[in-house]
């Protein structure tokens, strides 16, 4: 049988991961690496590769679809979701679990921009993975008991084959009271912490009205995981555009910042921040009616706004990419802003930017205010500032600056 490769990050050095390699059945102890990406290349040659997220990073639900085959199903479960998310379905990826009696879907929900992340990190390690499922899924189960892994100040629930969630220690005993209290009829017979020897099990109430049994292990939190993967329990999160089949042969290519997005963004934050929009209702809801229409004509695409601000943040998050210019942009932008707001009847007209270099295309209202605004922005922020025209039109002045990074 094939070898299994498990690999997870480790939040506590992002530069590593831990990984092991496991024989099925393990009848032997697991011993848990730590190193860069790339050297688990070689260990996973040959091997099924399986990578165990954050399972803070997926939602883990059900849909109520009607029947079908399994694709149709796939299609119709984003918007029987939909209601329920806060971001727009575009952004989200859908994995589909087991189909159950009642019509419902188990369903693994989360943001395709940090999924291609993490695929990109193992591609450019030149590792390919076979499957990809969040953590929780990998915890240890038994019908009738929900199980509770501590992995430091985390814990980590397991409330049926294919559902749980995320606590935080401090939350972890509300959290199970607010979780039993939803369950109904399905509240297991007994709950199963585990917890490492170095760290003290969680303090919980007496009141829970379930067992609780609780046990020391000496194995790393990943041994744990990997001995407790079951293929078929466990979501696989490579489905549909995400798939084997579909991503061989691709090449992820961050996009790069759209500059003029983002300066809509900046005058929208901006102008959220004036007073008289704030004490003023009626202006408010103005410029949420503007907010929302550049939204839906900067994407038209847009089936739902539920926060435009939100989703807009999150559509420039997945255009930029998280490309190395953008905090060489978003830091010029964040030292002209200021500036700007200073200036009296300024309006940017345009604005770009390349190599480092901000083109600023604005009306202003005469040649001192436009001094005065490179003054600023030289003597109070350090930027380097030139002026490449400047013209009057209808009693105003049109200018166009280019703007360079803080000065040494």
């Amino acid at each position: 049988m094939r070898v299994k490769l498990f690999i997870r990050f480790n939040p506590s050095s992002p530069d590593e991961v831990d990984w092991l390699r496991m024989d099925e059945p393990a009848r032997h102890d697991l011993t848990v690496h730590h190193a860069p990406l790339p050297e688990v290349a070689a260990a996973a040659a040959g091997c099924r590769v399986i990578l165990l997220v954050p399972g803070a990073e997926v939602l883990l639900t059900t849909a109520t679809v009607p029947g079908g085959s399994r694709q149709k199903i796939a299609s119709a479960v984003p918007y029987a979701l939909e209601e329920q998310l806060a971001s727009d379905v575009d952004n989200l990826h859908f994995a589909l679990g087991e189909r159950h009696d009642d019509g419902r879907t188990s369903t693994a929900v989360m943001v395709k921009t940090q999924l291609g992340a993490w695929l990109e990190c193992l591609r450019q390690a030149g590792i390919e993975p076979d499957a990809i499922a969040p953590d929780i899924l990998a915890l240890p189960w038994v019908n009738g008991t929900w199980t509770v892994l501590m992995d430091g100040d985390r814990a980590l629930v397991r409330t049926a084959h294919q559902t749980g969630f995320v606590a935080d220690g401090d939350n972890l005993d509300t959290l199970l009271r607010l979780a039993l209290n939803e369950a109904g009829d399905a509240r297991p017979e007994r709950i199963r912490i585990i917890h490492q020897s170095d760290n003290a099990p969680p303090e919980l109430s007496y009141d829970l009205d379930t067992t609780i049994d609780t046990e020391t292990v000496d194995e790393p939190v990943l041994a744990i995981l990997s001995r407790g993967y079951d293929e078929p329990g466990a979501i696989n999160l490579l489905q549909g555009a995400y798939s084997r089949h579909e991503q061989l042969g691709r090449l992820w290519r961050p996009w790069r910042p759209v500059a003029a997005l983002a300066a809509v963004l900046l005058l929208i934050q901006g102008g959220m921040t004036v007073a008289d929009y704030m004490r003023l209702n009626s202006e408010r809801q103005t410029l949420a009616k503007q907010i929302e229409q550049v939204y839906l004509q900067t994407f038209p695409d847009a089936r739902k706004v539920v926060n435009a601000r939100v989703q807009m943040e999150e559509r420039l998050k997945e255009l930029r990419g998280g490309g190395a210019d953008e905090a060489g942009f978003m830091g010029l932008l964040a030292d002209i802003g200021p500036g700007l707001k200073e200036t009296p009847s300024v309006e940017v007209q345009r604005i770009s930017y390349n190599e480092g270099k901000i083109d600023l295309a604005l009306l202003i209202a005469d040649l001192q205010s436009l001094d005065k605004l490179k003054q600023r922005l030289t003597t109070q922020r350090g930027l380097s500032v030139d002026i490449q025209s400047a013209a009057n039109r209808d009693g105003r002045v049109e200018a166009l600056l280019q703007i360079k990074g803080k000065t040494s």
